[in-house]
């Protein structure tokens, strides 16, 4: 009996032991994620992609109504953070750059919550009670905080303004994109030059 339970976790760890697909065992890929023949470790770091080969799917445009929604929810969310930045940060550069950034997510979140008010898009509920998601922190850290946590919030941005763009959507909201699309571009470049 031990002979066969030993026999048994042999075949089972043997990678010779092909699936169907002729993959062997621990090489196949699920769903949605695929083979990257280039392991992280050997993979040089390039720009604009992921750093888990597993999830590098491109982005895709999404149904406009959700689309819609979860913008006005980020920009509202990034409206907050902006202006308690522009108060609460010591450095003059990285106050301006909040405040051009409040800006922009104020002129987006205006036009989109008219855009759905005219298709009858739903929007989010307002939220009175809602904080800064600015860590605290001493002033060089929150400071060098605010600048990835932007940095990253952007580059976001950008990407799905772009992919919901090359979608077949609404055309009302691709002009829109189009016309807020510039602002988080010049907001992106100006975040990648500041210093804590």
């Amino acid at each position: 009996m031990l002979t066969s339970i030993a026999m048994l976790l042999m075949l089972a760890a043997d990678p010779s032991q092909a699936q169907p697909s002729g993959q062997p065992v621990g090489d196949q890929a699920s769903m949605p994620r695929r083979l990257d023949p280039d392991k992280t470790e050997h993979r040089a770091t390039r720009d604009d992609e992921p750093t888990d080969p597993w999830f590098d799917r491109p982005r895709v445009a999404t149904d406009d109504p959700a689309f819609v929604l979860a913008v006005v929810e980020s920009s509202r969310q990034g409206i907050v953070d902006a202006r308690d930045a522009a108060s609460s940060l010591d450095n003059p550069a990285l106050r301006l750059a909040a405040q051009k950034i409040g800006a922009q997510n104020e002129a987006t979140t205006h036009r989109l919550e008219n855009l759905a008010g005219r298709k009858g898009w739903r929007l989010p509920e307002p939220n009175p009670g809602r904080s800064s998601t600015n860590p605290s922190a001493s002033p060089v850290r929150a400071n060098a905080n605010f600048i990835v946590n932007q940095i990253s919030w952007h580059q976001n941005t950008v990407a799905q303004f772009r992919a919901q763009l090359a979608g077949h959507g609404d055309a009302d909201l691709k002009r829109e994109l189009r016309e807020a699309l510039p602002g988080y571009q010049k907001n992106l470049d100006l975040l990648l030059t500041l210093k804590p």
